[in-house]
Order: C-alpha cells, then structure tokens, then sequence
C-alpha cells in the first residue's frame, strides 16, 4: 500500500439495503452489502434438532427452524485429532431427535441449506473464543515472543474452563487491558449460550454474528484510514455503538454525510458498483478481462485489445498479462467471485514470466484455506481455486443470462431515486410508476420495506402500476 494512499468508507442505507464501500484513492477496494431481514448466517449459532441421519452421505440433516434443513457431515459434528484417530460415523454421534448445538459456516445456496459445525466460536476483533476447548493459543502468524508472554499473562488470569481463547494476529498491537476486556465480553457471551442451551427448546437460535458491515470494521479497521462517512442517521449511531466497544481508534474518524442521499453518486460508487455486474473490464493499456460465471467454474479470458505491440512478443505478453493479474485479483474479491477459476493469460514461453504472473495473484490474494494458486496447465491456463462465502455479487444482482438486473436490485435502486428526488424537491409529491413485475415486488416480497420509505419520506409517494413500462422498469414524476 502506497503511504500517500487515502483510505476511505462509505456507507449507504437505504430500507432494504446498506451497502459500505471500501476505497483507495477513490477506487473501489472492496465492498460489502447486506439486505434488511436477509443478512448472512455465518457464526449464527443455533440449538436445533436432528431431522435425518443419511449413513450414505455420512451425514446428518439439522432442523434450525429457517425451512431447509441445514447439513452436518460426521467430521463437523464432532473433535478429533486427525493424525492420531478417525472420526467417528455419523449414525454413532447422533439419532434422530437429537439437540445439538451448531454454528453456521456456510450459507444456503441453490436451494442448499447452510452448511453446519458442532465446532462453536465466538469471534472478536484480537481474540476467538473457542466452546470445548482450554487455555490460550496463540494465531501460527503471530510471532513476537515478548508480546506473547505478556498476552498470556493477562488472559490466564480468566477462567476458561471450558472456553478456549485464541489470540489472533492483530492481538500483539492491543493493550493488556482491551485484550482482557475483548475476552471477558466473549466469555460472558459464551458462558449466556451455554446456560440458554437448558432453557429453550430447538429450534432455536441463540446467538446472531454480527452483520457483514460491523465485521468489516472490525476486522479491518485501523489507524491508516482517513474517514468514515455515513448517509443515515439511525445507521450513523448504531455503527458508533459498536465500535465504541469493537474499534474504539475509529470514533474520531466518523461522519455525517453532506449530501445524505447522493453519497455513492458523488463519489462514483454507484457507476463504479454497475461495472461489476458487467463481464468486461477494460485495463487501462487498452486491453480487458472477460469473466463469465458458469455452474462449474468461473472462466477469466485476457484480451490484448489495442495494447502498445512496440516490443517483443514474450515482453508484450508479459507486461499485459501482469495488468490483468493485479486487477483480476481486484475483482474476484470485489466480485466475490470464489469455487474454480481458469484464466486464459495472453501466451509466454519462459517460464520465469509465468512465475512471475502466478506470483502476483498469490501475493495479492493471499495463500491460505481461502485461495490457492495451483499454476499454469499444459494448455497454457492458470488455474486456482477460492473459498466459497456467500453468493457472488452478479448471482444476487442479476439474471445469469444478459446481465439483467433482479426485480429486488431494481426495486432498491428505485427507492434510492425516490430519496435523491426529495432531497432535490423538498416537499414536492412524486409519483413512482413501474412495469407490473415490479409493482407486484413493492406490494408482495418487499412490502414490509416500502411502509419504511413511507414512514421515512410521509406520505408523499405515489405508487402507480404502468402497462406501458418496459420489463422491470420505473420513471419518477415530480409534481409541482
């Protein structure tokens, strides 16, 4: 990271979504949105109930009480040392009927339900509280042995009996006393689900995680960023409430947005979000990436374009290919973009210069459980594979054939032109009139969040169904 760079957030809530933009000198770095009652589930903890042991599958389907049932395979449901024993078979852990404690690792998808471990953490921003386990560890990449000794020293003091405490990386830069505090919230918090374990009756859930935004923050927040803006006041203080206690060196760094409902138009957020629901990104040498999403893999081609050829072949391919690594890397995070990914590179015989390429992705991404870099194929492609958290962006925005937007993604840009034009016509009414798919959303899906426009604005929009208007679109009237 350059040490002139200015790092900034932006955060926009609308009803329905909050979107938080992460830039570097005005460029999109990173991006995190989340939907109102359709949040993420990892880290949710749930008391739930064995539906159905699947001895095939070496499995078990848990009842959370979310519809589909969530998936328990026989090594998540249980501790083990896999270099000294074997895990046991499902149908010798559980029975049918069963309560058991799990913690979501993975959400649904495709009609999948989310993925499940018996193996329950808490997660705090230097320390992870660990159900099941004793003492203090320490993360394999924090390495200062004078710190060590002293963060040992502080959390041996806490009983931890049945609550493990790891020590993340980030631990050696926090205060003895954050770090005591941090444990002592996570204890208490462990030690409520333990007790409410013989209270309720499964389903049930007994713990939510944080939202994806809060864990932004949380994770990455630091004293190298500039400023925090956010467009919506009640979003505004909840923000502040939890970093008071999770961050507390980004309170003075937070603000009020000027132009509340224009923020991501101001700063180019919202054209620069468009763009990652398109397949190309244009470089800028005058070459792009194409990225395709297929069932099986996600396919990544690079296109020379109109690039200088004032050189030789090999360096010509080199220099356009090290463009597409750094912003390939860019836009898998950006994109979310995770399972087998295949990148068509431009051709390079030395072996040295794919090295180098290969080098690149594995250095801006970081090796690790969530990405690997396995190298270039006979054929000449580049193969790796990324963890999978969450849907990618384009399978939550979009119809996978066409680009087209979802009536929901239209739904809520429509509410964000609503708020713009009030702001620019106080006090003037407007009417909102839109193809039938998506008066059908507002009243049906999505009725609940627009009363809360409604109860945001008064009673100053008019909703009106229009024949006329083309698949999944909206045109604003303000009346004078």
């Amino acid at each position: 990271m350059n040490a002139t760079s200015l790092l900034e957030v932006f955060i926009n809530s609308v009803p329905g979504e909050t979107r938080l933009a992460f830039t570097e000198n005005g460029r999109l770095k990173n991006l995190v949105i989340t939907f109102d009652g359709n949040g993420s589930l990892i880290g949710n903890i749930y008391l739930g109930r064995v539906e159905k042991i699947v001895a095939g599958m070496n499995a078990a389907f848990i009842d959370i009480g979310r519809g589909v049932s969530g998936f328990l395979s026989a090594n998540d449901g249980q501790l083990f040392n896999p270099n000294k024993e074997k895990p046991k078979l499902i149908k010798i852990l559980f029975k049918e009927g069963d309560t058991v404690l799990v913690q979501v690792t993975r959400d649904e998808s495709n009609g999948k339900g989310v993925k499940l471990t018996t193996r329950i953490d808490l997660v705090g921003r230097a320390i992870v509280a660990v159900l099941g386990r004793e003492g203090v560890s320490f993360s394999k990449n924090f390495i200062n042995t004078v710190d060590r000794k002293r963060v040992k020293l502080a959390l041996d003091e806490l009983e931890t009996s049945i609550v493990g405490l790891i020590v993340r990386t980030n631990g050696q830069f926090v205060s003895t006393q954050n770090l005591q505090n941090e444990a002592k919230n996570l204890l208490d918090q462990t030690s409520e689900i333990v007790a409410q374990q013989t209270k309720r009756k499964p389903p049930v859930c007994l713990y939510k995680q944080a939202d994806q935004i809060l864990k932004f923050l949380r994770d990455f927040g630091n004293s190298d960023w500039q400023r925090i803006v956010i467009d919506e006041r009640g979003t505004l203080l909840k923000i502040s409430e939890y970093i008071k206690d999770y961050v507390p060196e980004l309170r003075e760094i937070i603000e009020f947005a000027d132009d509340p409902n224009a923020l991501f138009e101001i700063y180019d957020l919202d054209q620069q979000i468009e763009d990652l629901l398109q397949p190309a990104i244009f470089l800028p040498s005058g070459g792009k990436l194409i990225i395709e999403e297929t069932e099986a893999l996600v396919s990544v081609d690079v296109d020379s374009g109109s690039h200088n050829r004032d050189r030789s072949v090999e360096a010509f391919a080199r220099a356009v290919n090290e463009e597409a690594a750094i912003e390939l890397a860019r836009q898998l995070v950006l994109r979310n973009l995770a399972g087998q990914i295949v990148v068509d590179f431009l051709p390079m015989k030395q072996k040295k210069n794919r090295e180098y390429i290969q080098s690149i992705l594995s250095d801006l991404l970081g090796l690790g459980s969530n990405c690997n870099v396995y190298g270039f194929s006979r054929l000449g492609l580049l193969e790796m594979t990324r963890q999978r958290v969450g849907e990618s962006l384009a399978s939550r925005f979009s119809v996978k054939k066409g680009h087209v937007k979802t009536v929901r993604a239209i739904a809520i840009d429509a509410i964000r032109a609503i708020l713009r034009e009030i702001d620019r016509n106080p006090g003037k009414m407007i009417t909102v009139r839109c193809s039938h798919a998506l008066y059908l959303c507002f009243k049906g899906d999505m009725k609940k969040i627009w009363v809360e426009l409604l109860n945001r604005t008064g009673p100053i929009v008019i909703l009106e169904e229009f024949s006329d208007s083309p698949r999944n679109q909206f045109e604003l009237q303000t009346l004078y």
